[in-house]
């Protein structure tokens, strides 16, 4: 997948989640000479809050985050250019343009942040369109604007097989039938369904480093909008920008019927539904994923 253009990838996590678990995106992208970056939410990984928050503080963190870039990159060009503004760098059109990649969580970030931009575009406010970051498409897996859970209660012993098994990978990762006999009577039963040991592997590592990390402002912020009853499935159809919805058939976080529902109200999406996968498919079937985005990106960008 190469791009002609400036393009940019953002990559937003979910919860609990931080930079580090989506690090497999910013790699794959960044070997093929693309800018992927992926920064921590405000409660979330290296970004500490100090006070509460609410999950719409998330969209102006972001908003300020590619404001920051697209200054960084016009005083690049005039650095690099003297004072000959004719040179196509400080063009409006050469400015950065941004892929909003988001799982889970970051999924829902994605769209909110579409919609603000196409806010900011349609208003009639002092700031210069051309200063308004411009998106170019969604990948959103494993997310929905109109969320539903078929997770059921998860027991005291399930969560207690999960730290074993977590546990064991790390002391004993050759052993890896015995970690996955843990694992499957465990809450990872609900997170895959193909028990590798790459997927265990970052369960281990950045899933547990992910909720360790996860402050409790993150927490109630998080539950506050669940609890107000999230929806944005009627302002989907003002999304005109290409977008890829992904589904694992068995999550059980974020059903896949939710995020059908997502991809049929967005004008121009296209939807994708894998079986055997549940909420931490890009762990479990990263190849095949990463070559489906690329196939995508190659057709819409």
């Amino acid at each position: 997948m190469i791009s002609d253009r400036r393009l940019k990838v953002l990559c937003l996590h979910g919860h609990p989640g931080n930079s580090k678990a989506m690090q497999i995106f910013v790699q794959h992208f960044q070997e093929q000479g693309i800018t992927a970056i992926a920064p921590d939410l405000r409660g979330y990984g290296n970004c500490k809050a100090i006070a509460p928050f609410a999950m719409l503080d998330h969209i102006q963190d972001l908003e300020n985050l590619l404001e920051a870039d697209i200054l960084e990159h016009r005083h690049r060009s005039l650095n690099g250019s003297s004072d000959d503004r004719s040179e196509p760098e400080y063009l409006p059109e050469c400015l950065p343009e941004y892929l909003i990649l988001g799982w889970s969580l970051g999924g829902i970030l994605a769209i909110e942040l579409a919609l603000r931009m196409i806010e900011l575009q349609n208003s009639s406010g002092d700031k210069p369109k051309q200063a308004i970051p411009k998106i170019v498409g969604l990948v959103l897996i494993a997310t929905a604007a109109r969320p539903y859970s078929s997770l059921p209660k998860v027991a005291w012993w399930e969560y207690m097989n999960l730290a074993i098994a977590v546990a064991l990978h790390w002391i004993v990762p050759r052993y890896h039938r015995c970690v996955t006999w843990f694992g499957k009577r465990s809450l990872i039963k609900y997170l895959i369904q193909q028990h590798s040991p790459f997927a265990y592997a970052r369960i281990s590592r950045d899933g547990a480093r992910a909720y360790l990390q996860t402050s409790g402002y993150a927490q109630r912020a998080l539950m506050q909008a669940l609890r107000q009853g999230y929806d944005r499935t009627g302002d989907l159809a003002k999304i005109h920008i290409p977008c890829l919805a992904i589904a694992a058939e068995q999550d059980r976080h974020i059903t896949a019927a939710s995020t059908a529902e997502t991809a049929k109200l967005l004008p121009h999406c296209e939807f994708i539904c894998y079986p055997n996968t549940a909420h931490l498919l890009p762990w479990e079937i990263s190849a095949r994923l990463m070559a489906d985005i690329d196939a995508w990106c190659d057709r819409q960008l």
